[in-house]
């Protein structure tokens, strides 16, 4: 069966056929009554809508390539659903390209159906200071819209990520609004190195700039970044041990990401120290599954990653006007329970 048949047999124009599977507006009016004539009538003859012919009507492929690290499913499913969103308003699909190294990325970029994909949705992967940057590049000469989320490696390309500045900024401030005076941080190490650690290096920005504009005692303590997530969690607890042994601990402690929070927490509370009244626990993002299924529920500030994936589908079926798009997302914090006023005092 073809759209023409679906047509003929429910006495409407092929446009109609079309409008009743295409979930975009369009100037066809149906009524529901015709609608559902036709999609009875689909429905007895298993009529499926060809991508293929509509592709070729089109030129267009009607897919879109989301090429991530796969790492950390929280972070990919939801930047998916934000994706996905947008695909189905616009009867599109999506193409998911995991992989783990620079060399499955590189495969995966070389796969002969990339070159029909209508834009690229990309967290790109850097190893060792080195890119697949020349494949990107070779993709972006063919006319296939490309879009960098949260590693702005290339400046020149577009980009949609947070603004990690702002965020550390926040942080502080929210802190010292509470009374807390000397503060921890405890941030991957990668932020000393610009090319592979920018958003580490500039949320550590964020929280020294604020921390010394008003005044505040920090403390900074570093974690591995190139490790798995049990790893990342070991290491953040043998971290807060550090911390707790201070001869003068800080009140509250910034974590880089929920992850290490979760780390910090099981190393506070296993030493009988109680969170939020004798040290506050704040996050600047919510990297893994929620908090309070593990834990009391966390004050963090979340990563807008839906919103973050709705914007980079829109930016590729708009076919990457704008191609010098820098967009960064903040968010206001998520108050849990692990931040109180500062009132007592640091102990050992």
């Amino acid at each position: 069966m073809t759209i023409k048949d679906i047509a003929r047999l429910a006495g409407v124009s092929v446009g109609a056929v079309s409008t009743a599977f295409s979930k975009k507006s369009s100037n066809v009016h149906l009524s529901e009554k015709t609608r559902e004539k036709i999609f009875r009538i689909a429905q007895e003859y298993h009529y499926i809508p060809s991508i293929t012919a509509r592709s070729m009507q089109s030129q267009k492929s009607y897919l879109l390539g989301f090429f991530y690290r796969s790492n950390n499913p929280f972070l990919q499913t939801n930047l998916l659903k934000g994706i996905k969103k947008v695909c189905y308003e616009h009867d599109y699909d999506i193409i998911v390209y995991p992989c783990d190294t620079l060399e499955e990325e590189a495969h995966n970029l070389q796969t002969p159906h990339v070159n029909q994909l209508d834009g690229i949705i990309t967290t790109p992967i850097i190893e060792d200071g080195k890119t697949n940057e020349l494949l990107y590049r070779s993709l972006l000469e063919r006319g296939i819209p490309l879009i960098q989320l949260f590693a702005d490696l290339w400046a020149d390309l577009p980009f949609i990520g947070r603004d990690y500045r702002q965020i550390g900024s926040n942080a502080v401030n929210l802190l010292y609004k509470n009374g807390h005076s000397h503060i921890a941080m405890m941030a991957f190490a990668n932020y000393t190195d610009r090319r592979t650690g920018l958003n580490n290096a500039m949320m550590v920005e964020g929280v020294q700039n604020a921390a010394d504009s008003l005044g505040l005692e920090l403390e900074l303590l570093t974690i591995g970044n190139d490790a798995s997530r049990e790893e990342y969690i070991r290491e953040a607890d043998r971290e807060a041990e550090k911390l707790i042994r201070m001869s003068r601990r800080p009140t509250a402690l910034i974590t880089a990401s929920g992850l290490l929070a979760y780390g910090a927490y099981t190393c506070i509370t296993r030493n009988g120290i109680k969170v939020p009244s004798e040290i506050s626990l704040l996050a600047c993002g919510d990297d893994i599954e929620q908090f309070s299924q593990i834990a009391p529920n966390l004050s963090y500030f979340p990563v807008q990653l839906e919103e973050i994936g709705m914007a980079s589908a829109r930016f590729c079926l708009e076919k990457g006007s704008g191609v010098s798009l820098k967009q960064y997302f903040t968010s206001s914090v998520c108050k849990g329970n692990t931040i109180s006023a500062a009132g007592k005092l640091s102990k050992k």
